[in-house]
């Protein structure tokens, strides 16, 4: 590294130690506020009939700080694309031996580490439109013991969240889609001769640096009760909230098995799953976690291979190994570090082989009666392919997520 990068990091980090603690200090002051109180309760109504209405939701910002080699910014408040902030209304009520469960959820984040960059650095008019992208959640469920449970609207893909199951606490900004804290970051082209703007490339970091987890959409799915911890679950459906023709046309489907367990003092969770979407994409992949509960040591692992209509054949795999551990009376404690690698996401130009390398160091802080976490993160971005050469990018994001 040249003495400027260093010079450049040392801002970068600085700038990321200073959002942290005012962040820090913003939740002290919550945590003092409800220091009677074990968490917030939630903020529900119970008909006579026995249905249930929850309001419910996050907001989850922070400050992120980037450089890409050549030039260093920071933007915020920005939001978190980790876990974007959201709110939403469901319903439940029994009948008999069956529980229906009617879910919508509006996402909302015009100013986001996904899109923020060096060509982007404010909010905007665009911004904050509203769109179909916003909707996250419509859906009616029907569901009993017996039987399973049916799932009819826009809501999660059989395969959404198999990828990416983590159980190390740090996952609101660190898990295996990697790209999220800095998604919209621009990749730069290394070597002399070229212009501030000119050296910049067509590749972000949320092109290069993601995983094949499935999506949300308009879909009707069916999950199997539970055998033993294992269920099984497929979907059928459209993305019908897209904003083209040709993609709103075609058919997706998908299948996914997850396992949920406890051996003595080990928690494990695990999923595979297979995802195909029409004239696209076909896409598997899982994920593994275990938490040793008396130590809080844990491990995470993943991958994910995908062969797309319009490019090379992909793969990742994700590794991250952390520690859960109540040091403070607030709360949990979470550390982790981890490691991902990507080939072939993203080829651009002439490229027909790129490879994605990234590390990252996470620390997460639980405040439980503020219903409060406050994190701190700091991940390496490094992406070549076979005819361009690009700068190292580096990200600090440090922020809180409040859930009600």
């Amino acid at each position: 590294m040249t003495n400027g990068y260093h010079s450049r990091l040392t801002t970068v980090l600085l700038a990321g130690a200073a959002s942290l603690t005012a962040l820090s200090l913003t939740a002290f002051s919550l945590t003092a506020a409800h220091a009677q109180d074990e968490g917030l309760p939630p903020i529900e109504w119970t008909g006579s009939n026995g249905s249930t209405l929850t309001l419910y939701g996050q907001l989850n910002m922070g400050v992120l700080s980037y450089d890409d080699g050549v030039d260093s910014e920071s933007y915020g408040l920005v939001d978190n694309a980790n876990s974007q902030s959201r709110i939403g209304l469901t319903y439940t009520r029994r009948f008999g031996d069956w529980e229906f469960e009617n879910t919508n959820e509006i996402g909302y984040s015009p100013f986001s580490t996904s899109n923020a960059s060096i060509t982007n650095d404010s909010p905007n008019a665009d911004d904050f439109e509203f769109s179909n992208s916003n909707i996250r959640k419509l859906d009616f469920a029907f569901s009993n013991d017996r039987v399973g449970k049916v799932s009819i609207g826009q809501g999660s893909m059989a395969t959404d969240g198999v990828q990416e199951i983590d159980l190390s606490g740090t996952d609101v900004v660190a898990y295996s889609s990697v790209g999220d804290s800095a998604a919209g970051q621009i990749l730069r082209f290394s070597g002399g001769g070229l212009g501030f703007d000119e050296s910049l490339s067509d590749v972000t970091i949320g092109d290069a640096f993601t995983d094949y987890d499935g999506p949300r959409r308009v879909r009707v799915r069916y999950d199997t009760p539970s055998f033993s911890g294992v269920t099984l679950a497929a979907a059928f459906g459209r993305d019908l909230l897209a904003d083209d023709d040709d993609i709103r046309d075609q058919n997706i489907a998908d299948v996914s098995l997850t396992y949920e367990n406890a051996f003595g003092d080990f928690e494990t969770e695990a999923g595979l799953g297979y995802y195909w979407q029409e004239d696209s994409l076909d896409a598997w992949g899982g994920s593994a976690s275990g938490l040793h509960t008396p130590t809080g040591v844990n491990l995470t692992l993943g991958f994910g291979a995908g062969s797309s209509e319009d490019g090379p054949d992909g793969q990742w795999y994700y590794a991250k190994l952390g520690l859960l551990r109540e040091y403070l009376a607030w709360g949990d404690t979470a550390l982790s570090v981890d490691y991902y690698k990507g080939d072939d996401f993203y080829v651009a130009g002439d490229a027909t082989s790129s490879e994605s390398k990234s590390w990252g160091v996470a620390a997460v802080q639980n405040i439980d009666r503020a219903n409060t976490e406050v994190y701190l993160t700091y991940r390496s971005y490094d992406y070549s392919d076979n005819v361009a050469s690009y700068e190292d990018g580096a990200a600090i994001f440090g922020g809180a997520r409040f859930k009600f």
